[in-house]
């Protein structure tokens, strides 16, 4: 399974060391996402992250920004989705979004991956309470990979594979306990390897 961890919505102590920290354990992708942060915010941030991480980064916002720091992948949030058309694909980048139903899967064929959820409930979002149910399972057939996002933690890794997820996306579970993030972070890594 793929893993992704997406930022703490505002800005931690530290934060872009323990990013760094991440990426030097395996960390795949990491989806930069601050939906109150200027550019400028932005810009420090990355000036944060070692360059040789740069294009495993994923900007949520200030794409422009991905020239300038040899950034390859580009997220569209779900309402940018539905409010604009997008329709151009052909930029050497890896394109993700998110959805909220499985009805939407056929809106998102044009994007390499989407999250999904909550899939249970939120860690981050205390009352943001998981859309799926004990039975449910990702039965159609998809040409864009979901990646489950929502209340996922060591204990329900497991269920996340059963359902037929291609991957999952950490908050909560590493950001809850910044001095912890590290360590959760390669606990959750090594029970997705073994699955």
């Amino acid at each position: 399974m793929e893993l992704f961890v997406i930022a703490y919505p505002t800005i931690l102590k530290d934060e872009t060391l323990l990013v760094n920290q991440l990426f030097d354990a395996g960390l795949p992708v990491f989806h930069l996402r601050k939906p109150t942060a200027h550019e400028a915010t932005y810009r420090k941030f990355l000036d944060g992250i070692l360059p040789e991480y740069h294009n495993r980064v994923a900007l949520h916002h200030f794409h422009a920004l991905a020239n300038d720091y040899n950034i390859k992948r580009l997220h569209h949030t779900e309402s940018f989705r539905k409010n604009s058309t997008i329709g151009d694909f052909s930029q050497p980048y890896t394109y993700s979004t998110s959805i909220h139903q499985l009805a939407e899967i056929d809106q998102i064929k044009s994007y390499h991956y989407s999250f999904f959820g909550p899939v249970f409930n939120s860690l981050s979002k205390p009352g943001y309470m998981g859309i799926t149910d004990t039975g449910f399972s990702v039965t159609q057939s998809k040409t864009t990979k979901l990646i489950a996002l929502g209340g996922i933690d060591l204990n329900n890794i497991g269920r996340v594979k059963a359902m037929n997820f291609d991957g999952i996306a950490l908050l909560g579970s590493i950001w809850n306990e910044p001095a912890q993030a590290i360590i959760n972070f390669k606990k959750i890594q090594a029970k997705c390897q073994q699955i």
